[in-house]
């Protein structure tokens, strides 16, 4: 199992700091970017320079389409808040691309590719942050 980690919609640089260091602290390598814009585009060097530090690196893409594309995941997991059209997520064979919204929000059906699924990883509204701790704590482990 491969798991990829794709920040969407990100304008705040303490918000992309923070999903970064979420990733890397997992052992992830790669941190993904999608639609970056207003202070976190204006210092998008301070990531480059947390990912140079922590073994990682950056990708940025203009869109999802482009993401998925490129990278070709298995399995997109859109995580946000938990309600009645989200599902967990869970363990599966394949390439895995965690998709977390860079404004707490939840995606909109249009934003997200053709078989995405509306995930949650834990059943309480704990931000994106929180989310993707955690999602990564169970596909994971410690």
């Amino acid at each position: 199992m491969e798991v990829l980690v794709a920040a969407y919609n990100v304008s705040s640089v303490p918000k992309m700091l923070e999903l970064a260091k979420v990733t890397y602290g997992f052992g992830l390598k790669r941190f993904i970017l999608i639609k970056v814009f207003g202070a976190a585009a204006q210092q998008i060097g301070d990531l480059f320079k947390l990912a140079f530090k922590m073994g990682g690196e950056v990708l940025v893409f203009n869109d999802i389409a482009d993401a998925v594309d490129i990278l070709k995941p298995d399995i997109i997991y859109a995580l946000g808040r938990p309600d009645r059209d989200t599902k967990p997520i869970e363990k599966v064979d394949g390439k895995i691309m965690l998709l977390v919204h860079g404004a707490d929000l939840s995606f909109s059906p249009r934003e997200l590719p053709p078989g995405a699924i509306m995930s949650h990883a834990v059943a309480k509204d704990i931000g994106s942050t929180g989310q993707l701790a955690i999602a990564l704590y169970r596909l994971l482990g410690a």
